[in-house]
């Protein structure tokens, strides 16, 4: 079976993309890594990492291998300049890695997209500043947010700490205004272990659950 090299950019302090693809793709899928300095989860440290990480990332992978595909694993770095910004991220990193290349909020508006649904709710680790940018751009994208919660962690690590358990039980005590006010969950960020428990959210909703790692997961197999 053919290799096929992933060029995988994410946060410094994310752990959990990289953990959640290495444990779900095919054994031919090699992921090399590298990590952009984030200082905290909020819109101006994303704006920051977008300019001047990011560019920095793609000079230390680019020509090291023939890539298949590139991602930019932030969901919420990667929506942060709305509709033009994330158009201008997937087409400059397809650029500088001559290969595909989606971001993590990209992957997540094509499973949205593919479902249809007439409203979502959404469900992060997020702080109100940075739930209020995300309702805007999946606005801009069309999607309309009819409800959202958010954890209110700025600590990218505490992210990752996260329990899938915890997941769960945020998402069954705003269960009745989910199932109430939509038709999808998106449960956003890289770092929030919701990929393991994606299935399990489903059952208790009793409708779709859409998750950033499995929309970039599926991306990377399709």
């Amino acid at each position: 079976m053919k290799e096929k090299r992933i060029a995988l950019i994410i946060p410094h302090t994310d752990i959990t993309l990289e953990t959640d693809l290495q444990k779900n793709l095919p054994e031919n899928h090699i992921l090399h890594t590298h990590r952009m300095w984030l200082d905290e989860v909020g819109e101006e440290a994303e704006k920051r990492m977008v300019d001047e990480e990011l560019p920095k990332a793609l000079t230390f992978l680019k020509g090291i291998a023939e890539f298949d595909a590139v991602v930019f694993g932030c969901t919420s770095a990667s929506a942060v300049y709305g509709v033009g910004g994330l158009k201008r991220l997937e087409a400059f990193i397809s650029s500088e890695m001559n290969c595909r290349g989606i971001s993590a909020f990209g992957a997540v508006l094509g499973q949205i997209a593919k479902r249809r649904p007439e409203r979502i709710s959404l469900i992060t680790p997020y702080t109100p500043e940075v739930n209020e940018f995300m309702v805007k751009s999946l606005n801009e994208f069309g999607v309309e947010v009819s409800f959202y919660s958010g954890l209110g962690l700025t600590d990218d690590r505490e992210i990752s700490k996260v329990r899938p358990e915890v997941i769960l039980d945020l998402i069954n005590k705003c269960k009745e205004e989910i199932r109430g006010k939509s038709d999808l969950l998106f449960v956003s960020c890289t770092n929030f272990r919701s990929m393991e428990v994606r299935e399990e959210i489903e059952a208790l909703l009793e409708m779709d659950a859409v998750t950033s790692n499995h929309s970039i997961f599926d991306w990377i197999i399709s």
